[in-house]
């Protein structure tokens, strides 16, 4: 599977805002992962990435990953972050996040961002809710399909109800 439409007006992955990650996320079955670098724009201390904008990139990792693989839209109840090495700007990463399980309304998913000698340098485990009241055909009309394969277009849409 490849790249992941993106909702349009997010930060994290939107392409056509100028201020946001612009991150590109990818589908395999069992995970999405992107991988990225992030400018000095996020900086949080000296070349070091903000932990807010680490938090946020693997927060929307798992709310892929939960999409795709339950098909349930899932907002973050808690999430608990380790940070064990520093995330630099400007480097190159790779995120990736995964499912851990489904217990009626809760999910669980954990995401984690690996250097390139493919050790962890955060982690977080996070536990969603099944949204009750979203309405999914409008959700899916922000999101861009411009350059997205039919195979993920009739993943995604199978999945809008």
């Amino acid at each position: 599977m490849s790249l992941l439409p993106v909702y349009r007006d997010s930060f994290f992955t939107s392409l056509r805002r100028s201020d946001g990650m612009h991150l590109h996320m990818h589908y395999r079955k069992g995970a999405v992962y992107t991988d990225f670098s992030v400018s000095t724009d996020f900086e949080g201390y000296e070349g070091l990435v903000h932990g807010g904008m680490i938090f946020g990139m693997l927060d929307a990792l798992m709310w892929y990953v939960i999409f795709l693989e339950t098909g349930k839209i899932g907002m973050t109840r808690t999430a608990n972050m380790d940070f064990t090495k520093p995330v630099s700007c400007d480097v190159r990463y790779r995120a990736e996040a995964s499912l851990l399980g489904v217990e009626g309304r809760d999910i669980w998913a954990e995401a984690r961002i690996d250097n390139g000698d493919n050790e962890l340098c955060a982690r977080v485990k996070g536990l969603f809710r099944e949204a009750q009241y979203v309405d999914r055909v409008r959700l899916f009309k922000n999101f861009d399909f411009t350059g997205i394969s039919d195979e993920i277009r009739d993943l995604i849409m199978s999945k809008t109800g």
